[in-house]
């Protein structure tokens, strides 16, 4: 029996049973490192493939276009959605966060039920009947942002190839989750009212949708706002071929005031334009514009009270249903189930606040708390105790009186630039609340070379293709009004009108 030990370079020592030892010398392979050079071959997963025809549904060009226009390093922003960071309520936030969680009423309940805490759904009840909507907690459920409550509306409702009519321009994260689904989606066309509810009757004869997805009030991106009479038209629509709406009313809180004092403004600003006989655009040239301005979703370039020959302010809202009062919600004109009422605290309290809620028939909100339990079983604890703080004593009520005069002051800056630099061609509408104006732009110009020449000059904004159904639209623009600071709108707005 021979015992061998290497010891190393190549040579063996081996021992017989009588303990003499020897020594051999033997080739022993060496594997030497790999060439800096050389890289191992790598077979990448396949995910074309291996993505679901789920995922695969979504248009990640639309949701990459806005990253680049919010995400650039721009010095004014008009594109983002959410609130200027100045205005969110840091001190009211701290005080109510700290009362929230010094409270007992939560001791012993850790968890929320799925459908949200019971005391802050009937302060939602409560809140929704101040806006004309006739409701108890049993219709109301807390959600993680209201774009939690499409997506729970499309997975109860929606199968693949049903039809979903929307405005023609609209919320495009509502675009994907309907196309997630494999919906069929129709836009219905727009004008400066809002949806075109003359033509519904023949869209649902035709198309026969599932749901209409709405915004009529202070429409995303357009600002428009639904009359009192479409708002009727659509419903009734609604109901005679059976199809649910969902009305998604995340603006609907910031009111500015009544179409009376919008028509001031467009009326004012419409002076202003006029000096010397001229209306003077952005390089000062003396060219004279010819400018459709729309109040409160209505065109104002038909004939009316002319305040001089080019820029034209209806002295009447008489045409458009509007009263000068706040609007009433959908949900509030129907008690039959065949609206569903989303709204949001991201909009009025802060983007950070990720907390909603559903307005619906009880059936609805037992179908959606099932589909939920997939989902995130309900919204954070955290977040529901702070809005429970926020809507008690109408704090809530105080904060947003402050912040739409603000907003009204931003508007109204907007709207005076609008008209001192705009260029030939261009109209714009004059909201009555919410975040935008929508612009549009004068023949031959792309709304996508307008935002590249402004982003370089660190302005930016959001096209009009990434709202549209067809995703053809390049000749609007959506301004945000309230995300820059007061001080930079006449600027922006100044350096957008030279970028055409």
């Amino acid at each position: 029996m021979l015992a061998q030990n290497s010891t190393g370079d190549g040579v063996v020592a081996q021992t017989d049973a009588r303990g003499h030892t020897s020594a051999a010398q033997v080739r022993i392979a060496r594997h030497e490192p790999l060439s800096d050079t050389v890289e191992p071959t790598v077979v990448r997963p396949p995910w074309s493939v291996l993505f679901s025809d789920y995922s695969n549904r979504f248009t990640y060009h639309d949701i990459a276009a806005a990253n680049r226009a919010q995400n650039g390093k721009s010095l004014i922003d008009f594109a983002t959605g959410s609130p200027n960071p100045a205005d969110i309520p840091d001190d009211l936030l701290r005080a109510v966060s700290l009362e929230a969680f010094a409270s007992h009423e939560f001791d012993g309940q850790p968890e929320s039920p799925i459908e949200g805490f019971p005391e802050l759904r009937e302060l939602l009840a409560a809140h929704m009947r101040t806006r004309g909507v006739h409701c108890n907690a049993r219709n109301v459920m807390v959600l993680s942002g209201s774009e939690q409550g499409i997506d729970l509306c499309v997975r109860a409702f929606i199968n693949p190839g049903d039809c979903v009519l929307v405005e023609q321009s609209t919320f495009f994260p509502a675009l994907q989750a309907f196309r997630s689904a494999d919906a069929r989606i129709v836009g219905v066309p727009m004008d400066d009212y809002g949806m075109r509810t003359d033509l519904l009757e023949g869209y649902c004869a035709r198309f026969h949708p599932k749901f209409i997805y709405t915004i009529p009030t202070f429409q995303n991106p357009t600002g428009s706002t639904l009359p009192a009479v479409r708002r009727k038209e659509l419903i009734d629509v609604a109901r005679r071929y059976q199809c649910l709406i969902i009305e998604d009313d995340a603006y609907g809180e910031l009111w500015y005031g009544g179409a009376d004092e919008a028509r001031a403004v467009a009326a004012d600003g419409a002076i202003r334009g006029e000096v010397g006989g001229e209306s003077f655009g952005a390089t000062g040239s003396g060219n004279r514009s010819e400018n459709r301005v729309a109040v409160g979703g209505e065109s104002r370039g038909d004939a009316g009270g002319e305040y001089h020959s080019e820029n034209r302010c209806k002295a009447s809202d008489k045409a458009s249903g509007h009263s000068g009062q706040r609007p009433v919600p959908l949900k509030g004109m129907e008690n039959a189930g065949y609206v569903m009422y989303l709204s949001t605290f991201s909009k009025t309290v802060t983007s950070g606040l990720r907390t909603g809620w559903i307005v619906a028939d009880p059936h609805v909100i037992d179908r959606l708390a099932a589909l939920r339990r997939m989902v995130d079983q309900h919204t954070s604890t955290s977040s529901q105790r702070i809005c429970l703080e926020l809507l008690k004593e109408g704090r809530i009520a105080e904060h947003v009186e402050t912040l739409t005069a603000a907003y009204r002051g931003r508007r109204d800056a907007a709207v005076a630039a609008l008209e001192r630099y705009a260029v030939q061609g261009m109209t714009w509408n004059v909201p009555e609340g919410g975040y935008y104006i929508w612009v549009t732009l004068p023949d031959g110009v792309r709304s996508l070379d307008v935002l590249d020449r402004c982003r370089a000059e660190g302005v930016t904004f959001m096209p009009g293709s990434v709202f549209d159904v067809d995703e053809t639209d390049d000749s609007h623009i959506r301004l945000n009004i309230v995300h820059p600071d007061a001080d930079d709108i006449e600027s922006g707005i100044r350096m957008i009108c030279e970028s055409m």
